[in-house]
């Protein structure tokens, strides 16, 4: 049976992919020219799982809005919101380790050796448990900036794999059976992109688990999905970082 004891889930992690240290320090000089980033070990379940990080995510926030100013200035056209890349990856949402705590606990009501999609991964903290629970796993993001962190905390696993995506235009050549999106309801003006490509990507017996830290918008959402060709099942993690417990909405067809 894939899923083995808790106890032994420590082992499974130092049992993955040998890392490359060389081409780790590479990447993490790479992203220390431009960001100030930590490493530290985040306890997610069983797991203890090294993770870097941005060190101060509103000083990027400050950063990419003045490039975005520039490029403005620059051209002497305004940016459209298409073209307007919010830093938001920058951030380790409550909601990742919701996510990540979930999938710990509850991994036999999940299917078994199914592929996993990290969408909208950020710096990967989802994605990395998944894979680290033995699941082989895409992270995909539209910041270039953020998949480069996101491959930096899955490199000690195996069968992972980094990909810059947009959710409103890019479509894969496959079908994931379980799809995470962590914090990704935010603005409902992407409510239906996001549906439309899970429609396309869902394997037949996935579900999509979705982390919400208790967003108006995330009540919204249960109303709005509501019209939508979805079962919605509804769940709580609570995780030692704040009172409130983060909300999961598990959707299947």
């Amino acid at each position: 049976m894939f899923f083995a004891p808790a106890k032994e889930y420590s082992c499974r992690l130092h049992m993955s992919n040998p890392i490359d240290q060389r081409a780790r320090n590479r990447l993490l000089a790479r992203i220390r020219r431009r960001f100030d980033v930590i490493t530290r070990e985040l306890s997610i379940g069983p797991l203890v799982i090294p993770f870097t990080q941005i060190t101060n995510p509103d000083r990027v926030l400050d950063m990419v809005c003045d490039e975005a100013d520039q490029r403005e200035k620059t051209s002497g056209k305004r940016q459209h919101d298409d073209d307007l890349h919010l830093p938001y990856w920058a951030e380790l949402w409550d909601s990742a380790v919701g996510l990540g705590e979930y999938l710990c606990s509850h991994r036999s009501s999940l299917a078994t050796r199914c592929s996993v999609l990290d969408l909208g991964c950020g710096q990967g903290l989802a994605g990395a448990v998944a894979a680290a629970l033995g699941y082989p796993v895409l992270l995909a993001d539209v910041e270039p900036d953020a998949l480069l962190l996101a491959r930096l905390n899955t490199q000690q696993f195996s069968d992972v794999h980094v990909r810059r995506l947009d959710w409103r235009r890019d479509r894969l050549d496959e079908e994931f059976g379980l799809i995470l999106g962590a914090d990704v309801l935010y603005d409902k003006s992407q409510w239906p992109y996001l549906d439309l490509f899970w429609q396309a990507h869902l394997a037949r017996q996935g579900s999509v688990l979705l982390g919400e830290p208790g967003r108006q918008t995330g009540e919204m959402f249960l109303e709005w999905v509501r019209s939508r060709p979805w079962k919605l099942e509804r769940a709580e993690q609570r995780i030692a970082s704040r009172e409130k417990p983060i909300r999961l909405f598990r959707l299947f067809r």
